[in-house]
């Protein structure tokens, strides 16, 4: 049995793909998975199920979502890449740097470190990449970036969904 991590972009953001996390609890079950359990309202779930292909696994709930009217990417990691990512540090940790500035994007494609050459990056924000993740650090904070999902996913070429560092870390802990 594997432990996975779901990682649904842009739901719960203002009237945007409303998926209250019971629901998304129900329909992990509804798909034979099991021990589902969430993270904050905004799409981040933790389960276990015997089938070992996270790609397999990352259609099967988006498929489910759609179906219950929610049309959104769903970015899939194994238990083990999340404790990882924790594990491996978030590469811009410095003393006193808040949790809430540091990021993690995770992209439904993996990224390389090339991938990223030529994006912009102003205000001293950093993006790094490592493991195909993107690491990000908003010295100003996340609100006042221009360095958004957006800019990032136009860029790579790719959907991303990201993290704050308290919330990546939180998902390790719970694989």
């Amino acid at each position: 049995m594997g432990t996975y991590v779901a990682l649904l972009r842009a739901v719960n953001l203002g009237s945007h793909a409303r998926l209250p996390m019971a629901r998304l609890r129900e329909l992990i079950g509804e798909l034979g998975y099991a021990h589902a359990r969430t993270y904050l309202q905004s799409g981040n779930a933790v389960f276990t199920t015997p089938i070992e292909d996270a790609g397999q696994v990352a259609a099967s709930l988006r498929e489910a979502l759609a179906a219950d009217g929610v049309n959104t990417e769903v970015m899939v990691r194994t238990g083990a890449q999340v404790r990882a990512v924790a594990e491996a540090g978030h590469p811009f940790t410095a003393a006193g740097v808040e949790h809430t500035k540091l990021q993690v994007a995770f992209p439904l494609a993996p990224v390389t470190p090339q991938q990223l050459r030529g994006l912009a990056a102003p205000g001293g924000e950093s993006a790094l990449a490592r493991d195909g993740e993107v690491f990000l650090h908003y010295p100003q904070g996340v609100g006042v970036s221009k360095l958004t999902t957006a800019t990032l996913q136009r860029h790579l070429g790719t959907p991303v969904t990201c993290r704050n560092w308290k919330t990546v870390s939180a998902l390790a802990g719970m694989c």
